[in-house]
């Protein structure tokens, strides 16, 4: 006989008699008795089970054979509650796509200085507002949706090229060849034990692997349980990193897939977590003409030596668009400098703002540039190609700009870096996405163009499309917002999310058959 006091928890097999007064272990014996009046209850037994409450009602229970779980007195089932999430490694730099609803867009999880037009907040708000317009977003797409134990449940978004060979799909890639390797996230609902559950993964699709296909429960808990508060919740949880590889070989989805999670307990399952991943059968192309514009012949400019890496393979790829610099050339205005528009500029530009700059840099490109003789300009729907254009010439503390058609809202193929920007790989690349039709991300004028009824706060997301500053209040004597501090992502902003995926392949100068 055993006596064990005040313990939480109990899952007791018997195989011949127990007393139990309400209460928790875990223990095999001929009879034990336990008193406790806390904690959950399950009795597995091969005999017989004695239980006696210590409440209003101490009637004795007796079960023959295999006896219900008991919690309080309510039905519990054998496989624990708890979710499965994929979410991205620490270490990611955009190598593929991965977008998955961040907790501290829809809950009051970070303190806001200001709102996006200066007025102070300076407490704990939703980074996002219009938060419901937002799930609604990320409901889009998703096959199969699931709200597991009645829980709201949003799928990450995994985007990877194929690796295929040229009869099997043209346009595959070797970029994700080895496949890409995410994190668990597994958050409890019920507290987790070592009963022998498995957590089993389904693809769906023969081209989509996913290694290891299974893990047992008993490798989650051999991992530390952290916790977190979310909403006014504590949820406690188990984080596995890079512990799931994803590859999809041999032949492009034609649709959006789902790879299913599923919780499988002595021949019970139930789906617990998903994966959305993102149809790879059109790779479009992104053609780029970079120009080198030369107003100074002692002081060319010089660009920042990874852009073309940082283009390719940690930014458009995530969208799978396959970024190509085709023309790299120079536009030397001192060679025409007998033109005199081309003189009035260089005699004016420093006295320019940003976007009067690019305005008549692309003027002149256009009637003098090799590659500019555009019907309608670089800037019409009349080409295919976008026009990078970078300069030694400076513009206050602007790093770059685009085109934006005031009258039409629509972003042009352009963009220039200023010379204080020329080093800088996010400045390329948020320049570039603009001319691919990405507004700011805090922009709630351009984002409603696209139907969208959320925006964000400047300067609080990893997003390319965000600023490196949290905006502050605004100087009327210089007419611009002041900086209430850095970006905390600042110099480690990778991302893009997924409905900027689906507006950038949208894109008029993008490239489908070649």
């Amino acid at each position: 006989m055993g006596i064990f006091k005040k313990a939480n928890n109990i899952y007791i097999t018997v195989r011949d008699t127990y007393t139990s007064i309400s209460g928790s272990s875990y223990e095999e014996a001929e009879e034990v008795i336990i008193e406790a009046t806390n904690g959950d209850l399950e009795l597995v037994s091969q005999k017989k089970v004695i239980i006696q409450g210590l409440g209003n009602n101490s009637d004795t229970q007796e079960t023959e054979e295999q006896s219900s779980s008991v919690s309080g007195g309510n039905h519990q089932t054998q496989i624990k509650k708890f979710l499965v999430h994929f979410r991205r490694p620490k270490d990611y730099r955009g190598e593929y796509g991965f977008d998955w609803l961040r907790e501290e867009y829809i809950y009051p999880l970070v303190t806001v200085t200001n709102d996006n037009d200066g007025s102070p907040i300076n407490r704990k708000v939703t980074l996002c507002k219009g938060v419901d317009p937002l799930k609604e977003k990320y409901r889009e797409d998703v096959v199969n949706p699931i709200n597991p134990y009645g829980k709201e449940y949003f799928p990450a978004w995994l985007s990877i090229f194929p690796f295929t060979t040229n009869e099997q799909f043209p346009h595959g890639s070797r970029m994700h060849k080895n496949g890409v390797f995410l994190d668990l996230q597994i958050d409890e609902i019920d507290t987790i034990v070592p009963d022998g559950t498995e957590i089993i993964f389904e693809t769906g699709s023969p081209y989509l692997e996913i290694t290891p296909n299974k893990i047992p429960i008993s490798e989650v808990l051999s991992t530390k349980k952290r916790s977190r508060r979310v909403g006014g919740n504590l949820i406690n949880f188990y984080y596995l990193p890079k512990k799931i590889n994803i590859k999809c070989k041999d032949q492009p989805l034609k649709r959006h897939k789902d790879i299913k999670v599923f919780a499988k307990l002595k021949g019970e399952s139930k789906e617990i977590g998903k994966l959305m991943v993102y149809k790879n059968d059109v790779i479009p192309k992104a053609e780029l003409v970079v120009v080198n514009v030369i107003t100074d012949n002692n002081h060319k400019a010089k660009l920042y030596e990874g852009y073309q890496f940082s283009l390719k393979r940690q930014a458009f790829n995530q969208a799978l668009i396959r970024a190509e610099v085709k023309i790299d050339t120079e536009f030397n205005l001192n060679n025409l400098k007998h033109h005199r528009d081309v003189n009035d500029f260089l005699n004016s530009y420093n006295s320019l703002k940003a976007g009067d700059i690019l305005r008549k840099i692309t003027r002149l490109y256009n009637k003098y540039g090799k590659y500019g003789k555009i019907p309608g300009g670089i800037n019409s729907d009349n080409t295919q190609k976008t026009f990078l254009f970078f300069t030694s010439i400076g513009a206050g503390k602007t790093l770059g700009i685009a085109h934006l058609n005031k009258h039409t809202e629509q972003w042009g193929n352009s963009f220039l870096i200023f010379n204080s920007g020329l080093l800088k790989y996010r400045t390329i690349v948020h320049e570039c996405a603009h001319s691919l039709s990405l507004p700011h991300i805090f922009s709630e004028e351009l984002l409603s163009l696209f139907g969208f009824d959320f925006v964000f706060y400047q300067g609080y997301t990893d997003n390319y499309m965000d600023y490196t500053w949290q905006r502050g209040i605004y100087d009327n004597l210089n007419k611009r917002y002041l900086p209430s501090g850095d970006n905390i992502y600042k110099g480690k902003m990778y991302s893009f999310f997924k409905w900027q995926w689906d507006i950038m392949r949208g894109d008029r100068s993008l490239t489908f058959n070649y």
